[in-house]
């Protein structure tokens, strides 16, 4: 009960912070206007438009065609098998 009372007020508590900085408001400029935030450089909207298209779809070839990738690239290793023709050494007590 402890645990969560904590990580609810750490929450809010950087809610709080993030709110004060107005983090959504330079979010949004950023990704809409390719304003900096804190700075006055300025990104052309192509260029922001370009990154977020190529964002988009590294994710979205990640989640559907990785799992037909991933074997052509990374074949498991398989060990070679011992030879089970050899018996195991028994102990003799003298």
């Amino acid at each position: 009960m402890k645990k969560i009372i904590i990580y609810l007020s750490l929450a809010g508590s950087a809610l709080l912070m993030l709110d004060t900085v107005n983090a959504a408001y330079s979010l949004l400029l950023f990704v809409f206007a390719g304003v900096v935030p804190g700075t006055n450089i300025s990104i052309a909207p192509v260029d922001m438009m370009t990154a977020i298209a190529t964002a988009f779809t590294v994710i979205i070839m990640r989640l559907t065609l990785w799992p037909r990738i991933r074997p052509v690239l990374f074949s498991p290793f398989i060990p070679k098998e011992v030879a089970s023709s050899r018996k195991r050494a028994t102990r003799r007590t003298a």
